[in-house]
C-alpha cells in the first residue's frame, strides 16, 4: 500500500509488483484521495512477458464493437479554436478522412450547464456543425458535448460522451490601439463588471456605480464565508470587503449589516505563516503575498483598538506587522524584479494589491513605494507587449491564458490604463484599478506600450527567491518574439513558458515538450504549459532557436508547437517549414525531423508535432516592410543554408547573420559570442539599469521618469 501524504505540485509514482500464476488472475487496484486543488489519478499496467497472456478488464457494455467505433468517432472531432471572438463562428467538426457517418446528439453547454445549442445530426466525412455566434453568447468557458442519440444512449447502454472545450468572448472586441480617456474607460471597466456573474468584485464594480438596487446580498455573504473558513484565495477575497467597507460604508444604501460580519472575520483571519493555523492559505505565491500584507495593513487601520484572534496583537500593530512586511517585499521586487517573472497571474494579483494600498494605506512609505511599484510593472507590461498583447516568456503560466491574450490576466487591466486589450473574465485586476484615485498613469508608459518606435530589442535580468532568469525581446510594429535564454536546459520544467511569438490577440506561436497528456491544470506540466524536459534557448532579434535534447526514459517522445491555422490570415506548409502571416507580420517554424500537422482530434490545426528525443526549432519573424509580400518572404526562408547535425546547428539567418548554436558551447553570431546571461536588470532603448537596482530612469525624447525604490536596510 502506498499512501502520499505530502502536498506535491509534480507527479508522485507508486509502482508494485503482482506475480501471476497460470490460469485467470484478477488485479484489483483501488484509490482513495483527498486533494486539494483536484488530484489527477493514473493507473497503468505493464506486462513484462506477454507471451500467450491476454489483458481483459470487466465491462457491463453490451455492445464492445460499437463502442469502440463510437470513441474512435469521437476522438478525432474537433473545434477549430480554443478561444472564439467576436468575428468567428463556433462550428463542431468531423474530418475528411473520416470512413462512415455517426448518428450524434450534440449540445453546446456553457460552464454552468445551461444549453445554447442543441442538434441532432448525422456527423458525415469533413461535414461542420454550427454551434453558435459568440456575439450572442454568454462570455465565458463551453463544451460541446457529443453523445449517441439517445435511445442508443440509453435503451442500449452506450453509454460514451465526449466533451471539447473552448472559451466564447464576444462581448468586448479586442483594443489593439490606445482609445478614450482615463474616466471614460473606468466607467466602461466597471460596466461591464457589473453586467458580468463575476462573484464579489461584480458586487464592489456596483458600488463603485452607485447601481445599490442590483447588490446582491447572497454573495456578500458567501464572500464572508469563504473568508471565515480561511479558504485558499481569500486573501483577496477579504481585501475586496475591506475596500467596500472602507469606500462606500458611508453611504446611506451601504448594506451596514455586513460590517460586523467582516470585523469578525478579519479579525480570525491568518495573515501570515508563522501564525498558527489549519487552512487552505497559500503563503508561497509570489503574487499572494502582497496581497496578504494589503490586507493586513487594512485590517489593522480598520480595526486598531481590536484584538485579533490568532496573533493576539491589536489591529495597531497587526497594522504595523503588515507595512513592515509590505515594504521589504514591494522593495525587492522594485530592485530585482519577480523570481516568477512576467507571470500575467502575479503581476495582476501585485496591481490589485498596489492599487488598494495606493488609494487606502495610511503611510505615505507604504502607499508611495506601491505606487513606484506600479510604474515599474506597467513598465514590464509596455515594454513586453505588442498591440496589447502581453506576450512574454513567463516564470508562471496558466495554461488557458498561454493560447490567447484574450484571456490575459492582465488584459482588462491594460485596458483600463492605456487602452490596449480586452475585458475578460479575470475582473479583479480591472476593478481595483478603475476604482482608484490617487495613482495618475505616467504618459510615458503608454507611449510605449503602443510601441511608436520601429524596433525595440530588450534584455532583462531578475532574481528572486534564488531564482534568476535572462530574457530577451524583439518587437516590431508587426510581431514580438520573446524567451527565457539558456534556462535551465535538460532539467525537468513546471509552470515555466520558455517562449513565444506574437502576431495578434490569438495569432500565438510556441514549442514545448509535452510532460503529460492532460491539460487539465493540475497536471504540472501539463501538455502545453511547461516543459518535461527544458530546452536549451538562443535568441538574436528576430530570430530563435530552441534545441530540445529530451532522455530516454521520456514518456512522451516528441515536441510540439501551438500554431493556430485559424487564427492567421494565411498559411502554408513547404519543404518542412510552417509559414503564417498576420496583417503585416510574417513567422516561419521549422523542427529537424519534419513537421506533422495534427489535423483532428481535440488540438486539430492547432498543433505541430516533431518526433524523436533530439530537436533543433528554428523561429524566425518577418514583416511586409522588410520582406516584401508573404510569397517572398517564404522564399528567402527557403534559400537559407541550414546544418544541422544532432542538437548542433549552423545556419544563415534572414537578416544576413551567421548562427552556430549547439547543447553545449556558446550562441555564436557572425563568428562573435552573445552572452545568454549576466544582462543588466533592463537593457533598451528606454533604460538601461544594473541589477539590483535601486533607482532606475526611463526616457523618451519627451518623457522622462525616476523611481526610487528605497534601501533594504
Amino acid at each position: 500500500m502506498f499512501q502520499g501524504e505530502e502536498f506535491a505540485s509534480e507527479p508522485v509514482e507508486f509502482s508494485f509488483e503482482a506475480s501471476l500464476t497460470e490460469g485467470v488472475n484478477e488485479v484489483l487496484v483501488r484509490f482513495e484521495t483527498v486533494a486539494d486543488p483536484i488530484g489527477v489519478l493514473v493507473c497503468a499496467l505493464r506486462v513484462t512477458d506477454c507471451t500467450g497472456m491476454k489483458v481483459c478488464i470487466p465491462t457491463l457494455i453490451p455492445s464492445l464493437p460499437r463502442r469502440k467505433e463510437l470513441e474512435e468517432i469521437y476522438e478525432r472531432l474537433y473545434l477549430d479554436r480554443d478561444v472564439y471572438s467576436a468575428d468567428d463562428l463556433v462550428y463542431l467538426h468531423w474530418p475528411e478522412e473520416m470512413e462512415k457517418a455517426a448518428y450524434n446528439d450534440v449540445h453546446f453547454k456553457e460552464a454552468s450547464g445551461m444549453i445554447q445549442g442543441q442538434a441532432e445530426d448525422v456527423g458525415k466525412p469533413g461535414d461542420s456543425l454550427f454551434m453558435g455566434n459568440p456575439i450572442s453568447l454568454e462570455e465565458g468557458d463551453f463544451t460541446a458535448f457529443i453523445m449517441p442519440r439517445a435511445w442508443e444512449y440509453y435503451e442500449s447502454n452506450i453509454r460514451i460522451t465526449k466533451e471539447l472545450s473552448t472559451v466564447v468572448m464576444g462581448r468586448y472586441r479586442f483594443s489593439d490601439w490606445p482609445y478614450g480617456t482615463l474616466e471614460e474607460r473606468r466607467q466602461e471597466a466597471l460596466t461591464n463588471a457589473a453586467q458580468r456573474d463575476g462573484g464579489l468584485f461584480t458586487e464592489v464594480a456596483k458600488m463603485a456605480l452607485g447601481w445599490w438596487q442590483n447588490v446582491e446580498a447572497k454573495i456578500l455573504v458567501k464572500a464572508v464565508e469563504e473568508v471565515d473558513q480561511r479558504q485558499a484565495g481569500s486573501e483577496l477575497t477579504l481585501l475586496a470587503l475591506l475596500g467596500i467597507i472602507i469606500r462606500y460604508g458611508r453611504s446611506a444604501e451601504f448594506p451596514h449589516w455586513i460590517k460586523d460580519r467582516v470585523k469578525g472575520a478579519a479579525r480570525n483571519f491568518r495573515y501570515w505563516r508563522d501564525v498558527p493555523g489549519s487552512d487552505l492559505l497559500d503563503f508561497s505565491a509570489e503574487g499572494g503575498q502582497i496581497l496578504f500584507h494589503a490586507v493586513e495593513i487594512l485590517a489593522g487601520q480598520l480595526y486598531p483598538n481590536q484584538v485579533f484572534t490568532l496573533s493576539g496583537l491589536t489591529g495597531f500593530k497587526q497594522r504595523k506587522e503588515g507595512e513592515k512586511r509590505a515594504v521589504a517585499w514591494m522593495q525587492a521586487h522594485g530592485r530585482e524584479g519577480f523570481a516568477d517573472w512576467d507571470s500575467d497571474v502575479v503581476y495582476a494579483q501585485s496591481l490589485v494589491a498596489c492599487s488598494f494600498l495606493v488609494d487606502l494605506a495610511s503611510a505615505e512609505e507604504v502607499w508611495d513605494l506601491a505606487s513606484v511599484l506600479m510604474d515599474k510593472i506597467f513598465f514590464t507590461l509596455a515594454l513586453n507587449s505588442h498591440k496589447g498583447v502581453f506576450g512574454s516568456t513567463k516564470g508562471w503560466a496558466r495554461s488557458r491564458e498561454i493560447k490567447s491574450g484574450l484571456l490575459d490576466a492582465t488584459s482588462g487591466i491594460t485596458r483600463v490604463m492605456w487602452g490596449m486589450g480586452v475585458y475578460n473574465d479575470q475582473i479583479s485586476g480591472a476593478v481595483s484599478l478603475a476604482q482608484m484615485e490617487k495613482y495618475s498613469l505616467p504618459p510615458i508608459l503608454a507611449e510605449i506600450a503602443a510601441g511608436l518606435g520601429d524596433e525595440i530589442w530588450n534584455r532583462e535580468q531578475s532574481s528572486g527567491a534564488g531564482r534568476t532568469v535572462n530574457k530577451a525581446t524583439y518587437r516590431t510594429p508587426d510581431g514580438m518574439l520573446s524567451s527565457a535564454q539558456d534556462y535551465h536546459p535538460g532539467k525537468p520544467g513546471s509552470r515555466e513558458h520558455l517562449w513565444q511569438a506574437t502576431l495578434g490577440p490569438s495569432s500565438i506561436v510556441f514549442v514545448n515538450h509535452p510532460g503529460a497528456s492532460s491539460e487539465k491544470e493540475e497536471r504540472v506540466p501539463n501538455y502545453w504549459r511547461g516543459n518535461g524536459t527544458n530546452p536549451r534557448v538562443a535568441q538574436y532579434k528576430d530570430f530563435l532557436v530552441a534545441l530540445y535534447n529530451l532522455p530516454e526514459q521520456s514518456r512522451l517522445r516528441f515536441t510540439h508547437a501551438y500554431f493556430p491555422v485559424k487564427e492567421f490570415d494565411e498559411t502554408a506548409f513547404h519543404e518542412g517549414w510552417a509559414f503564417a502571416r498576420k496583417g503585416d507580420g510574417y513567422i516561419a517554424l521549422m523542427a529537424s525531423p519534419g513537421l506533422e500537422e495534427i489535423k483532428e482530434g481535440k488540438n486539430a490545426h492547432r498543433e505541430l508535432r516533431a518526433h524523436g528525443l533530439q530537436t533543433i526549432w528554428l523561429c524566425q519573424m518577418g514583416r511586409q516592410a522588410q520582406d516584401g509580400d508573404f510569397t517572398s518572404f517564404q522564399e528567402k526562408i527557403l534559400g537559407l543554408k541550414i546544418d544541422i547535425s544532432g542538437v548542433q546547428v549552423d545556419c544563415q539567418i534572414l537578416r544576413g547573420n551567421r548562427i552556430s548554436f549547439g547543447w553545449t558551447g556558446p550562441f555564436v553570431c557572425d563568428g562573435q559570442e552573445m552572452p545568454l546571461s549576466g544582462y543588466k536588470h533592463f537593457d533598451n532603448p528606454y533604460t538601461q539599469v544594473d541589477l539590483p537596482c535601486k533607482q532606475m530612469e526611463i526616457k523618451t525624447e519627451d518623457y522622462l521618469l525616476r523611481l526610487d525604490f528605497g534601501s533594504l536596510e
